[in-house]
Order: structure tokens, then C-alpha cells, then sequence
């Protein structure tokens, strides 16, 4: 492919003067934190009270059950229980939205969700950015993490490539290949754990390169997701038609509701979204990168590998659990 991907990104090869990077968060109230996110894309914000920690253990227990001895990855979106996906969404909110509100202005919570890794060898979640949620031209969103247990590589911490929130794609679906894939086992290398106490709020930049680690800790690791978008900004999906490598990207405005009621996260999920406008079409390279320009712009961004043995093995086996009952 040559240089048709870093030109895409950075213009001319060899020059840092970038045709698309990150957009500002001014929705955010701590000028510090904006900086750090921008910066190497995540940063530890504050910590739940024992309290707190306790109403969300209250919840997810109202509300869950799980039998997989071979363990696995929960995720409430994927449910196609929409009561259930409105309760999880309303019960977070009622808990954590005094919490936002300190932290953000101007801001609306799209999604609360679980995401749970039940123990086993199964429990890995593989190497991914989250997909395009909003026009990235123009915004930028956050997504929040909190466990509510310690989290270390015992037990699927999450791992990320810090800085990496700049050197991909604003155009993300699951309808298309991610730009690493072919060079997953190089990027690899590169991830960070980052091991929490219970209850700490990590907001991370969502086009971070991350994983989570397998769960060996014999319980599971429940933590709570949300996504933060500004307020004035639609939610957008992005869809590829595959069969042709040359098609543009299809760009989906959705009502705000969509992480609430769109039942095919999980099934059918490569399929163009039956609901949402469209509103026009974008020529993106979503040709893959090249090991070599992948290191190069580890260079530039001066990350070195980490090579952690927990988060730098390939995935041998996943699964994804779709319900909150399951046997």
C-alpha cells in the first residue's frame, strides 16, 4: 500500500502536520485532564465511594447470572432485552450522574452499561478500537470506566497503547476491517496494563488501540461503562459495503436513544444499521498498515513496547456471552 496510509493521516510521509487529529473536549470542567487525554488519550479522574460501589454491586446482582466454566465476555449492549438494556442504562444514571455532573458541562450520558468478564480461559477480549460514534471532524467523546473490584492482569485489566487515539482512523465501523489487524502481534507489544482499586474512573479516548486481559481470578470482573458525548452532537455509525474493497464509507446519523434500542450490536452486527439517516459518504483508505509505518509512528509519539506477557499473547479462544442470564 505504500504510503497511502500515513499520507491519509499525515500528509506528505515524514511531516507531523496531520490532516485529521483528535478534536477538543471543552465539555470537559478540568483543563488537566483535557490535556492528558489529548496527550496519550487517558487519564484516572477520581474514585467511587464504598457506597457507591456497593449500589452498582446491588445492581448488577439484580440483574445477572452467569454459568460458563470456560468463562467468557458480557457486554449489556449486546442484549436484545431492551427493557433490560433501559434498566442497566437508568440504574447507572440514578447512581453515577451526580458524579458526571462534576466532571462534565454541556454533556449527554448515551450509554451506562455492564461489561462483565466471567472467569475462564475464554474471557479475553481481543485487540480493538470502539467504533466512530460521532462526526470526529468536528467532536470528540469519551468513554468512562470504573471496575467495581481491584483490577490487575489476574483478573482482565484493560491494557492500551497510549497515544494510539492519534494514529488511525476517524471512520470506524464493524462492517470493515480495523487498519491493524494484519499486524495485531506487533501491536501487541505495546499494550499497558492499567491496574485500578475498585471504584477509580478512568476516562480513556475510545480510538485508543486497547484489550482486556483473561480472567483467571475464579470471580467475575464487573465494571461499569458509559459513554460521553457532547450535547450538541448526533450519534453517527459508519457502514462499509464489503464486497467491494473501493466502496466509500456510509455515514448514519441515529436518534439519541440508538445504544438504548438497536437490538444488533452483537447479532448480525456486519449488516447496514436498519434504522438512522443517511447523510452522505466518505473515500477513507481502509487499506491495512504496514508493520513499518506502525513503528514509525510509534517513533514519533515515542512509545516503546512493553511486551507484558499477560497482554503481548495472541487470543487463542473468546467468547461472547449475548444475555445477562445465561447458562
Amino acid at each position: 500500500m505504500g504510503t497511502s496510509f500515513l499520507s491519509k493521516i499525515f500528509g506528505n510521509k515524514g511531516s507531523v502536520k496531520t490532516t485529521w487529529k483528535p478534536a477538543s473536549r471543552p465539555y470537559l470542567n478540568d483543563p488537566e485532564t483535557e490535556v492528558a487525554l489529548q496527550d496519550v488519550g487517558y487519564k484516572i479522574v477520581g474514585r467511587l465511594t464504598s457506597a457507591e460501589i456497593q449500589k452498582l454491586n446491588d445492581l448488577y446482582a439484580d440483574l445477572h447470572h452467569f454459568e460458563k466454566p470456560n468463562g467468557g465476555m458480557f457486554y449489556s449492549v449486546y442484549s436484545r432485552d431492551l427493557l433490560y438494556r433501559n434498566k442497566v442504562h437508568n440504574g447507572i444514571g440514578q447512581i453515577l450522574d451526580p458524579i458526571y455532573g462534576k466532571l462534565f458541562n454541556d454533556y449527554k450520558s448515551v450509554l451506562n452499561s455492564f461489561i462483565v468478564k466471567v472467569s475462564g480461559p475464554e474471557s479475553e477480549f481481543s485487540l480493538h478500537q470502539d467504533s466512530t460514534g460521532l462526526d470526529e471532524m468536528k467532536y470528540s467523546c469519551l468513554s468512562i470506566w470504573i471496575p467495581l473490584q481491584d483490577t490487575g492482569t489476574d483478573n482482565g485489566c484493560m491494557c492500551v497503547v497510549p497515544h494510539s487515539h492519534k494514529m488511525f482512523s476517524p471512520y470506524r465501523g464493524i462492517s470493515f476491517p480495523q487498519a491493524f489487524d494484519s499486524i495485531s502481534d506487533t501491536v501487541r507489544q505495546y499494550l499497558q496494563p492499567i491496574e485500578m482499586k475498585a471504584g477509580d474512573i478512568l476516562l480513556f479516548d475510545n480510538r485508543l488501540v486497547h484489550n482486556s486481559v483473561v480472567n483467571s481470578s475464579g470471580q467475575d470482573r464487573i465494571v461499569i461503562m458509559s459513554g460521553i458525548f457532547p450535547e450538541e452532537a448526533s450519534i453517527l455509525s459508519c457502514y462499509k459495503d464489503m464486497s467491494n474493497i473501493k466502496n466509500p464509507i456510509e455515514l448514519i446519523e441515529q436518534e439519541d436513544d440508538y445504544l438504548l434500542t438497536f437490538e444488533n450490536f452483537f447479532h448480525d452486527c456486519t449488516c447496514r444499521p436498519e434504522t438512522g439517516k443517511s447523510i452522505g459518504f466518505v473515500n477513507w483508505d481502509t487499506s491495512q498498515m504496514s508493520e513499518q509505518e506502525f513503528l514509525s509512528l510509534c517513533g514519533m509519539y515515542g512509545i516503546k513496547p512493553v511486551n507484558h506477557p499477560a497482554a503481548a499473547k495472541s487470543v487463542s479462544n473468546q467468547a461472547i456471552i449475548g444475555e445477562p442470564i445465561a447458562q
